[in-house]
């Protein structure tokens, strides 16, 4: 017999009230899913690390800029890679890492729209966690022909979300049976198109 508690748990995930019914949850596979070494909370852990360590060479580097003659070019040269350092480090933390951790997170197909995983900049950005249906005017899928039991069909390998504000969230590569399935799922109840 089911206890009660995880019955409720069950139902709870199937139907949410601001999301909807549940309609497809994409299944990543186990090479692709995050390490328990390094999976949800603890890589959050090393990002805001990699953020604590972006605002201390930007405190260095106006130090820098502030005490030192500039009129020396070793000095410029200094402040100039500290400076590619940074945009370096910024880069990888709000755009490398958070792609790679949406590709290892499911993407769930709701009634009333669309759950993937954004950073909180990415949400500052524009790019929400939840994209409301309304939200997404137009999907960009990239195919490649693949040879399916000896029969050459297109399938889809890679998923970009055209926003109703202009905006493109990139959702990266995913595996094509799970990706037409889930492209499937939109057009028929979201009326969105390619």
């Amino acid at each position: 017999m089911i206890p009660l508690s995880i019955t409720v748990m069950m139902a709870k995930r199937k139907e949410d009230a601001t999301k909807g019914e549940l309609l497809y949850t994409e299944t990543i596979p186990k090479k692709l899913q995050p390490r328990k070494i390094l999976a949800g909370s603890r890589w959050s852990i090393f990002e805001n690390l990699g953020r604590v360590a972006e605002a201390g060479l930007l405190i260095y580097i106006i130090y820098l800029l502030t005490s030192t003659d500039l009129s020396v070019q070793a000095n410029v040269v200094n402040i100039a890679i500290g400076v590619v350092a940074l945009v370096l480090m910024v880069y990888v933390t709000e755009v490398i890492s958070p792609r790679g951790r949406r590709m290892s997170y499911p993407i769930r197909v709701w009634s009333k729209g669309l759950e993937v995983h954004t950073s909180f900049l990415e949400e500052v950005r524009g790019f929400p966690s939840f994209i409301p249906r309304e939200r997404i005017s137009k999907l960009i899928v990239r195919r490649i022909s693949i040879n399916i039991a000896g029969k050459m069909e297109d399938m889809p390998t890679n998923l970009k979300l055209q926003l109703s504000n202009g905006k493109v969230l990139d959702l990266g590569r995913r595996n094509y049976n799970e990706l037409d399935n889930m492209i499937r799922h939109m057009k028929e109840r979201y009326g969105v198109s390619e």
